[in-house]
C-alpha cells in the first residue's frame, strides 16, 4: 500500500477548518527542483516554550456570561491539546489596560506604603477564569504578568493615561507593587512565573500608559525591581524588557542590556507587531545579543481589514517569528464580543478646525480568535482560531524549530520537530493562486496543490 501524509487544511472562502485530508508520499522525482519547499530535519534551532492568549478583564467577563457547558468548551477549544488548539502560555494585566471594563488600579489613590493592595476586583472575572484554564490543563500553563500604567499619584502627569512617567519618589513603591501582585495571585494558587517592565513603554495612549526610555527601564531593573524581587523572596521571577514594537526591539534591547548586571537579571525581550514586519529584528537581539525574545502580543482592531485578512496576518507573524528565534507567542484577547470589547479609553486624538485637541470615539474594538455575540451568547470561532491553531495545536511545549526553505515569496513556512520525534510544516500560501508545492524532507519529495489564502498543515 503506497504511504500517505497526512495534512489538516483551512480554507476561509471555501469555508473550510481543520480538514483532514490525504497526499501521495514520494510521488516525486527527489531531482524536482521547482516548486519546492525544503525541511532540513538535521538543523534544529530553539525551543518552544509555548503558545497562548491573554486573560484580559474584557476576555474573563465574557467568558463569565456563557453557561457552565458553553465555558467547558470554551476552555476545552483552547487549551486541549487534542481536541483543542493547545494553549500552554498566557499573559495577565497588572492592573487595568484597554480591554478591562475601566480604569483602575489594586491600591487606593494616594497609598504610599501599599497597606491598600488587594486584588479583589480580580476575583471576580479573571481569577476564575485562569483557574479554569489551569485546572483543564494540571497548571500546565506559563504565565507572565504586565503592567499598562503605575496608579495615577505615583505619575508625573497624575493619570492613568497619555502616558505620563513614573516619579522618582514612587520608584521603589511601584517595585513592591509588582512584588504583591505575584504574591497574592500564589495565594490564590496562580503561579506568575515572568513579568515585563512595562507595556509599550514609548507609546503615549489614551488608554492606560507609561512612559519610560531605555535609560529609564535599564534603571529601574538595576536599582528598584531585581533587588525588590530579591527581597521579597521573588529571585525566580524572570524578566522580559522592552514589550513593544519591533522597529526599534535591537536597539532598545542592546541599549537596556548595556548594563551588565541588568544584563544578568533579563532573561528575554518581548515585542509586539504594530509597526510593521521588522522580523529582522528579532534575528537580530537573537543572534547578537543572544537573548530569547518572545511576541507577547498582537491582534487587529476592526478598522483594518477583514477577519480572514487578519487571519492570514497572524499566521505570517507567527511563522515569521518562529523562523527568527521567537520561543513564544502571545496573543491578545482570547474571547470579545462581537463589537471587539467590551474596552474602553480606545479613541484617536484629532485636531479641530480651531487647532485644539479633542477626542473621537471611532470603532477601535479588536477581533479575538473566538467572538461572542451579547445577545444570544453564541460564541464564534473565527479563521484567526484555526489560523493560529495550525501552528499551536501541532507544534507542542519542548518542540524544535527546525530549518526551511521555500520557493516563493507568497508563501510562508515553518517546521517542528515535537518531543515525541514527530514532525510537522506549515505551509501559509497568502496569493490569490492554487500554487504547486513539492515538499522534499530528506531524500523524498511529494508532490501536492496548496489553495489561494489558506493554510496546511502536514504531518510528516
Amino acid at each position: 500500500m503506497e504511504k500517505k501524509l497526512k495534512i489538516i487544511k483551512t480554507v476561509p472562502a471555501k469555508g473550510v477548518y481543520f480538514k483532514e485530508d490525504y497526499i501521495d508520499f514520494n510521488n516525486k522525482s527527489e531531482n524536482t527542483g521547482r516548486y519546492v519547499v525544503n525541511v532540513y530535519r538535521q538543523v534544529e534551532f530553539q525551543e518552544i516554550l509555548g503558545f497562548g492568549g491573554s486573560f484580559t478583564e474584557s476576555t474573563a467577563y465574557n467568558y463569565s456570561l456563557l453557561s457552565d457547558e458553553d465555558k467547558a468548551r470554551f476552555i476545552k477549544d483552547y487549551f486541549d491539546n487534542k481536541d483543542g488548539i493547545g494553549y500552554n502560555f498566557g499573559r495577565i494585566c497588572i492592573s487595568s489596560s484597554d480591554f478591562s471594563l475601566g480604569l483602575y488600579s489594586n491600591v487606593e489613590e494616594g497609598d504610599k506604603t501599599l497597606e491598600t493592595f488587594n486584588i479583589e476586583r480580580d476575583k471576580k472575572y479573571i481569577i476564575p477564569f485562569i483557574k479554569d484554564a489551569l485546572k483543564y490543563r494540571n497548571e500546565d500553563i506559563v504565565l507572565f504578568a504586565s503592567p499598562w500604567s503605575p496608579p495615577p499619584y505615583m505619575k508625573d502627569n497624575n493619570s492613568y493615561i497619555e502616558g505620563g512617567k513614573l516619579l522618582e519618589e514612587y520608584k521603589p513603591v511601584w517595585a513592591l507593587y509588582f512584588a504583591k501582585f505575584i504574591k497574592a495571585y500564589k495565594e490564590e494558587g496562580i503561579n506568575i512565573s515572568a513579568i515585563t517592565v512595562q507595556n509599550e513603554p514609548l507609546a503615549k495612549q489614551t488608554w492606560e500608559s507609561c512612559y519610560y526610555t531605555a535609560e529609564d527601564e535599564r534603571d529601574f531593573i538595576k536599582d528598584y525591581l531585581a533587588p525588590t524581587l530579591e527581597k521579597e523572596g521573588l529571585s525566580y521571577i524572570k524578566i522580559i524588557i522592552w514589550d513593544h514594537n519591533k522597529e526599534r526591539l535591537f536597539e532598545r534591547a542592546n541599549a537596556v542590556l548595556s548594563d551588565d548586571k541588568v544584563n544578568e537579571k533579563v532573561w528575554a525581550v518581548g515585542h509586539h507587531w504594530y509597526a510593521g514586519e521588522h522580523f529582522e529584528a528579532v534575528r537580530l537581539v537573537n543572534q547578537v545579543l543572544k537573548k530569547p525574545t518572545i511576541s507577547t502580543e498582537h491582534c487587529s482592531n476592526f478598522v483594518k481589514g477583514t477577519i480572514d485578512e487578519s487571519a492570514e496576518n497572524y499566521a505570517k507573524e507567527m511563522i515569521e517569528d518562529l523562523n527568527c528565534g521567537d520561543i513564544a507567542i502571545c496573543d491578545w484577547n482570547m474571547l470579545l464580543d462581537t463589537k471587539g470589547g467590551p474596552y474602553h479609553n480606545r479613541t484617536k486624538r484629532v485636531k479641530t478646525v480651531e487647532g485644539a485637541i479633542a477626542y473621537e470615539q471611532t470603532d477601535r474594538g479588536c477581533f479575538a480568535p473566538i467572538l461572542l455575540d451579547p445577545e444570544t451568547k453564541q460564541m464564534d470561532k473565527t479563521s484567526i482560531f484555526y489560523y493560529i491553531g495550525h501552528i499551536t495545536k501541532f507544534a507542542h511545549k519542548g518542540a524544535k524549530v527546525v530549518a526551511t526553505t521555500k520557493f516563493s515569496d507568497k508563501i510562508y513556512t515553518v517546521a517542528f520537530k515535537n518531543p515525541d520525534n514527530s514532525y510537522v510544516a506549515v505551509i501559509l500560501n497568502t496569493s490569490d493562486e492554487e500554487l504547486q508545492v513539492n515538499l522534499r524532507v530528506d531524500n523524498t519529495c511529494s508532490g501536492f496543490e496548496i489553495e489561494p489564502h489558506s493554510i496546511m498543515t502536514i504531518l510528516l
